[in-house]
């Protein structure tokens, strides 16, 4: 992962004595044509939706639906939504290189993502928390 350029804006924003402007994943909303739109009103650092890992990994076509991004589109951090430390590895594997960065998804408190193990739930499992960052980072 490009992490490296991602830091660095925070080291600058900083050094300039000035707030990094970022836009938060938004269900349905951070595609890539609203990427590029907050991009234009000069946000410097964009998500993607909330992907779930499960799914990413298992389909292509899923894969093509839930992610594209374009050379315009850096830095991008991807936020998928995983319950297994091996999934969300898997997931970020098959983005190496195409984003700058990944986010566990942590906060999501509707329900299905409750009851799926994702999002808000996590908050009662760091442990498996700390394993998927690990594992992620390791592969």
């Amino acid at each position: 992962m490009e992490n490296q350029r991602v830091l660095e804006l925070f080291k600058t924003a900083r050094e300039e004595g000035r707030c990094l402007k970022v836009a938060a994943p938004m269900v349905r909303f951070s595609k890539l044509p609203f990427r590029h739109v907050v991009r234009s009103w000069g946000c410097e650092l964009v998500y993607t939706p909330m992907i779930m890992a499960e799914s990413f990994i298992a389909s292509g076509r899923a894969r093509d639906i839930e992610f594209t991004t374009n050379l315009h589109d850096r830095p991008v951090i991807v936020q998928f939504a995983a319950h297994d430390a091996m999934e969300l590895s898997k997931a970020a594997a098959l983005l190496s290189g195409k984003v700058d960065g990944v986010d566990i998804n942590c906060g999501c408190p509707q329900r299905w993502a409750i009851k799926e193990g994702v999002g808000a739930a996590l908050l009662k499992k760091p442990e498996l928390v700390r394993d998927m960052v690990k594992m992620t980072r390791e592969s």
